[in-house]
C-alpha cells in the first residue's frame, strides 16, 4: 500500500499532506478544498436526505522533523470527491494509485476481521505466537553473540531476523492491520515453520563458532532453501521467466 493510506479505528484513511505531495499542490491549498467540498456535500444533503454517502474528514495535528503541523485525514469517499477537482496525467496516476491502496487495506481488514471468527485460524495463530516467542528468545541469544565480537547495532538482529522469514516466503509487512492477523491458515503454518529454521539454525550456527556476520547469511540461506522446499520462488526467478 506504499504508505499512502493508514487505519484509525477499523477505517481507512489518507491524510491530505500526503495527497498535496504526491499531487503536486500546496498543503493549505488542498485543505481548503476538503472545507469547500465538504461544505458543499451539506448543502446537497439537505436536498437529497440521506442517500447520499456520508464524507467525512478527521482533523489531527501531526509533528515532522520539530515542526507540527494540521492535516485532514480522509476516508475513500472524502478522497474520491477531492482527487475529481484534480485534472491531468499526473492527477489519474495518483487518483489510480490511491483508490488501490484504498482497495488494498479494505481487503486486508476483511481478511482480519474474517480470521478472527474462524476458531482453526484462531487456535494456528496462537500456536504461531508460542513459536514466535521461542524464535525470538534464541534471537536474543543471538544478538548477545554478537554484542560480544564487537557488533554495535545486534539489537537490528530482530527485525532483520523478523524481515528474512517475511521474505523468505514472499509476504509484505504492514504495521496495521498486522501481517500476520491477515494471514490464512497455511501461510501462517508456513511463517511457523520458517521461524523454527531461523531459530534452529542460529542455534546450530553458534555452537559452531561461526562469526555473527556469517550466522545471518548462512540464516538467510537456510530460509531460502527452505522456502524452496515450498516451492516459493523469489521475485527474481518469477520476473525473469516473465521477460
Amino acid at each position: 500500500m506504499d504508505n499512502l493510506v493508514e487505519i484509525k479505528k477499523g477505517t481507512v484513511f489518507c491524510d491530505s499532506k500526503m495527497v498535496a505531495d504526491k499531487f503536486g499542490y500546496q498543503h493549505q491549498y488542498v485543505k481548503k478544498v476538503i472545507q469547500k467540498i465538504t461544505t458543499e456535500f451539506n448543502q446537497i444533503k439537505g436536498i437529497h436526505l440521506d442517500t447520499l454517502t456520508p464524507l467525512n474528514f478527521i482533523e489531527e495535528e501531526r509533528e515532522y522533523r520539530g515542526q507540527k503541523f494540521t492535516v485532514f485525514l480522509m476516508d475513500r469517499p472524502t478522497f474520491s470527491a477531492l482527487s475529481m477537482r484534480f485534472t491531468g496525467i499526473k492527477a489519474l496516476e495518483w487518483q489510480l494509485r490511491f483508490n488501490d491502496a484504498f482497495y488494498k487495506m479494505e481487503q486486508q481488514l476483511i481478511l482480519e476481521i474474517s480470521n478472527k471468527k474462524d476458531a482453526l485460524w484462531v487456535t494456528q495463530r496462537e500456536q504461531g505466537k508460542l513459536v514466535r516467542l521461542t524464535a525470538m528468545d534464541t534471537v536474543k541469544d543471538f544478538v548477545d553473540y554478537a554484542t560480544s565480537q564487537g557488533s554495535e547495532n545486534a539489537k537490528f538482529y530482530y527485525k532483520h531476523i523478523t524481515v528474512a522469514c517475511y521474505k523468505c516466503l514472499q509476504l509484505i509487512q504492514h504495521k496495521k492491520p498486522s501481517l500476520r492477523d491477515t494471514l490464512d491458515t497455511l501461510e501462517l503454518n508456513q511463517l511457523m515453520l520458517a521461524e523454527v529454521v531461523a531459530e534452529r539454525s542460529i542455534r546450530k550456527h553458534m555452537l559452531e563458532g561461526e562469526h555473527y556476520k556469517a550466522i545471518f547469511v548462512l540464516v538467510k540461506q537456510d530460509l531460502e532453501n527452505f522456502a524452496k522446499s515450498l516451492m516459493i520462488e523469489s521475485k527474481e526467478i518469477v520476473k525473469s521467466r516473465n521477460k
